[in-house]
């Protein structure tokens, strides 16, 4: 069963427990690059970098030590530090995950071999006519504000960072009130009374977000570089009732739009022979929410704006779909670092764990019938040679 348990201090302590041999630890912290200082911009996803740069101590030694690995992922509102491993590892990892979130001394070395890393790491996304066509519409479509930045920053923003602006980053939001701790899997309840212990022990209290700015942009960029093909993207800005229900209706409509063969991408792009691949971005905080599609390497640009607009169409999906889609969540919900991150981040957008799976299937059920009166305005990007 499935339970929330509010520590004193703040913390959010999730115990998702069922029969598996693994188990994970998440931990979820209530910041990213929406609250990040725009001079500041990537100073979160540089943080979950240096993080794993605990001075005197290989954190990739003790996580493979316990029959385990670790990973992180930065978000706009939260990053979240995934550990999975054995069972009777538990509260090896529970205390692996305290250690890392909880140090608060890095080497200058360490964080220059970091920053350099993430450098290198946004480069590549500049350089990558995808991932750069994707930052693009959201640029053309919130303009230049805090949702129209990179999630990473930008080479010039991280390449002026110093280790004493991580680390104040770090001091200002790593407080129990901000933090969701997510134990999944098979675990047993010496790992959660660890958990509580340790977490339970930690003070402090993040200042009040402010309201991330939301632009306007430009409806439409088009950049040119040594490319093949059309790299084209459209997105939507959507209005919000719910922060939770816009997330799971996103959720679903994401699924019906790129998973699968019969997925309604696949079928106006790759059947169609429009481009071999794409992919959907969604995100929704507050009251702010958009579905962006990304077709890569398309034959024109012509056809890949005539295959978006058709695969935008309001559809409600048939029921095979949903036999597929039980497919899918089963399979992803049989991992525990997999169940464990999917809590965490419905958690971030103000969601009720006890009901995810059900909340999730609900609205996938709606496919994308529901997207036409929500949609706030549109834009538009294209890179090619």
């Amino acid at each position: 069963m499935r339970r929330v348990i509010s520590l004193e201090n703040g913390v959010r302590l999730v115990v998702d427990k069922f029969d598996s041999p693994l188990a994970a630890v998440v931990t979820s912290v209530g910041v990213g690059s929406l609250f990040e200082p725009r001079e500041a911009r990537g100073v979160t996803h540089l943080l979950e970098h240096l993080s794993f740069r605990v001075p005197g101590f290989d954190v990739d030694m003790a996580v493979e030590s316990l029959g385990g690995s670790c990973n992180a992922y930065t978000h706009r509102d939260f990053v979240a530090f995934v550990f999975e491993g054995l069972g009777g590892s538990a509260v090896g990892l529970v205390e692996l995950a305290y250690r890392i979130y909880a140090n608060g001394r890095y080497e200058a070395a360490d964080f220059e071999r970091e920053r350099d890393v993430v450098l290198s790491e946004l480069r590549m996304s500049r350089e990558d006519p995808s991932e750069r066509v994707g930052d693009l519409v959201v640029r053309a479509l919130f303009g230049d504000s805090d949702w129209g930045a990179p999630v990473g920053g930008t080479p010039e923003t991280v390449g002026s960072l110093s280790l004493g602006d991580v680390v104040e980053h770090k001091e200002r939001w790593f407080t129990p009130d901000n933090t969701v701790v997510v134990l999944s899997g098979g675990f047993s309840d010496e790992a959660v009374e660890r958990a509580a212990s340790l977490f339970g022990s930690l003070e402090g209290a993040a200042p009040r977000k402010g309201d991330p700015s939301e632009g306007v942009g430009p409806g439409f960029v088009e950049e040119v570089g040594e490319v093949d093909g059309v790299y084209y993207a459209r997105a939507v800005r959507l209005a919000v009732d719910s922060p939770p229900a816009a997330y799971a209706l996103l959720h679903g409509a994401a699924f019906h739009l790129e998973t699968g063969t019969k997925s309604i991408l696949f079928n106006v792009v790759r059947d169609r022979g429009v481009a071999y691949s794409f992919y959907v971005d969604f995100d929704v905080v507050g009251q702010v929410a958009y579905l962006a599609v990304v077709v890569e390497s398309a034959r024109s640009l012509g056809d890949a704006r005539t295959a978006v607009a058709e695969a935008l169409k309001p559809r409600e999906p048939p029921e095979y779909r949903m036999r597929f889609y039980d497919y899918l969540m089963s399979s992803t919900l049989r991992s525990p670092a997999g169940r464990a991150l999917a809590l965490a981040e419905y958690m971030a957008k103000g969601g009720r764990p006890e009901a995810m799976e059900e909340e999730l299937r609900r609205a996938a059920e709606r496919g994308t019938e529901w997207m036409p009166p929500y949609v706030v305005r549109e834009a538009e990007a294209v890179v090619h040679g």
